[in-house]
């Protein structure tokens, strides 16, 4: 195991042994000292590092959904009221997730595959009916994240005989394909976060999404409130925060192969994934 520091890796291997990164977080009152002595040796360098997924297997990996006024109305929906919501939210599998420069891949299925950039928070301690007074002290850390997403599973169904449900059903099994989440390049701790953080994502360089997240409809904490009333939020959960407006599908860009999407979110780092066909 490494860690990023000061433009330069320190390996965690002789203080934690074979000791992963899940581990850590769910004893992390054990280990913190441990690596915060461990990060003052010495320094190698990043060259030709390859970063992989810091949580490939999350508890639960769970999204929230139109948590930007702006991508709601570009989604075609009517603009969020400014009182009174509630978070809406969902679950990806773990098979969904890969690493931050993995490639993305381009299936049969896919006729409309879209990029969300987005920052997820990282839960650290166990949390059962939060308040919001004490929501943020289940935080952990923040870590990047990108909801591709398939926007027209099935239309190319011949014949098909549709329920009334069937539209936010596509919506959200489009969103569950083998290798469809990016995540990290590392875990960023909470007390290392001490800047307004701003989403951003890059079509082949172009800047297609840019938001703070001053412009969440739900902060981090009234999502920990939220969520913690209907299921136990357990050490290495990850909340996913939601995307800001600019997605494919509104600007009628939708991936192709061979495009690079990068997504970052300032204060922690930057994905950076290729579509591939497979």
């Amino acid at each position: 195991m490494a860690a990023p520091v000061r433009g330069g890796i320190v390996d965690l291997s002789t203080t934690t042994g074979d000791v992963d990164l899940l581990a850590m977080i769910r004893g992390w009152d054990h280990w913190q000292p441990l690596v915060e002595d461990a990060l003052n040796g010495n320094l190698a360098t990043t060259e030709g590092a390859v970063w992989q997924c810091p949580l490939p297997n999350p508890p639960k990996f769970l999204f929230l959904a139109g948590n930007f006024r702006a991508h709601v109305v570009e989604s075609g929906f009517e603009a969020a009221p400014e009182e009174n919501l509630t978070p809406q939210f969902f679950m990806k599998p773990s098979t969904a997730i890969i690493g931050p420069t993995d490639d993305i891949p381009l299936v049969a299925a896919n006729r409309a595959l879209d990029y969300e950039a987005e920052m997820a928070v990282v839960i650290g301690s166990r949390i059962r009916n939060a308040t919001i007074e004490n929501a943020m002290e289940a935080v952990w850390g923040y870590t990047v994240v990108n909801d591709v997403s398939e926007r027209k599973l099935n239309d190319g169904m011949a014949g098909r005989k549709m329920r009334s449900n069937d539209v936010f059903f596509d919506w959200l099994v489009g969103k569950w394909f083998d290798g469809s989440t990016p995540m990290g390049p590392w875990l960023a701790t909470a007390d290392e976060i001490s800047e307004e953080m701003t989403v951003r994502a890059k079509l082949n360089g172009e800047i297609v999404q840019d938001a703070p997240l001053s412009l969440m409809i739900h902060t981090v904490g009234e999502a920990i409130v939220y969520i913690s009333k209907v299921l136990t939020l357990e050490p290495g959960d990850v909340i996913a925060m939601g995307t800001p407006a600019g997605v494919g599908m509104a600007r009628g860009r939708l991936l192709q192969e061979g495009d690079v999407i990068q997504c970052e979110v300032s204060g922690i780092g930057a994905l950076r994934n290729r579509v591939r066909r497979i």
